[in-house]
């Protein structure tokens, strides 16, 4: 159950009843074309990590695809800041992404984002947008990367694009029904040999479980993701090196997990 304090076309302030903290959602004026999805309270965590994450079907509208996952990330002390607006009509772009990541190392640290962690930034996405994701994979202020319901187009790339990424990237895949299921689990065989990076298929299809409340089990499997590779909170690791994934019904597969 979610209870809204407020609302307004730009800005709405969402309770979480079972999250760590509320969230908000808005679009800042220093950064349109993208909604800030962050913890109402940014002094609640001394450090918070950032995920720049991109849209299923590179859509401009994060709130109506993926809004209860964002916020439930948000809830555990992470800002996001997702390509498009609420209600945003056309597509986004790698590019779109990379404005993103520019506005966070800018702003990390300063003024109202003093606990932002510049130097702690994932790109991820959901279909589409996990390709906007890849599109950064040459950057080297990405600590992580995290593709959702994803995977690389073209398979005479694959090798080239999973060999330029240095940090550990997860696949979260919704089984063999998922029409991203081949692409995906091609990407993760290609992962190179150290990298940490891990698998899990939910049996849930391509659309996930994203409008669920909290954004359901992926919502569940995101936030311990970015708060272990992140932030180093080895409770969060847990998730992924004691069965917690597995308990919640994801069939999961792992490399290198012991150098995260």
């Amino acid at each position: 159950m979610r209870t809204f304090l407020a609302c307004s076309p730009a800005l709405v302030l969402i309770q979480a009843a079972t999250a760590q903290v509320a969230t908000r959602y808005y679009v800042d004026d220093s950064l349109p074309n993208h909604t800030i999805f962050r913890p109402e309270d940014l002094g609640a965590f001394d450090s918070i990590p950032v995920v720049v994450w991109g849209n299923g079907a590179c859509s401009a509208d994060p709130v109506g695809g993926h809004g209860p996952f964002l916020e439930e990330l948000a809830a555990w002390g992470i800002l996001v800041i997702a390509s498009g607006t609420p209600g945003g009509q056309g597509s986004t772009t790698a590019q779109t992404m990379k404005e993103a990541i520019d506005w966070a190392v800018k702003n990390a640290g300063q003024g109202n984002w003093a606990n932002i962690n510049g130097s702690s930034i994932a790109a991820a996405g959901m279909s589409c947008g996990g390709i906007e994701a890849y599109g950064q994979n040459e950057d080297d202020r990405i600590s992580a990367f995290g593709i959702f319901n994803s995977g690389t187009l073209d398979a005479s790339k694959t090798d080239a694009t999973l060999a330029a990424i240095k940090t550990p990237i997860f696949f979260f895949l919704g089984g063999q029904s998922d029409i991203a299921y081949e692409n995906g689990m091609r990407d993760y065989k290609a992962v190179p040999e150290g990298l940490p990076s891990w698998v899990g298929n939910l049996n849930v299809g391509h659309g996930g479980t994203y409008q669920e409340p909290r954004g359901g089990l992926f919502g569940k499997a995101g936030q311990h993701y970015f708060r272990w590779v992140l932030r180093g909170e080895q409770a969060a690791s847990s998730y992924f090196l004691d069965g917690g994934a597995e308990a919640d019904g994801w069939a999961t597969q792992s490399k290198d997990l012991d150098k995260v």
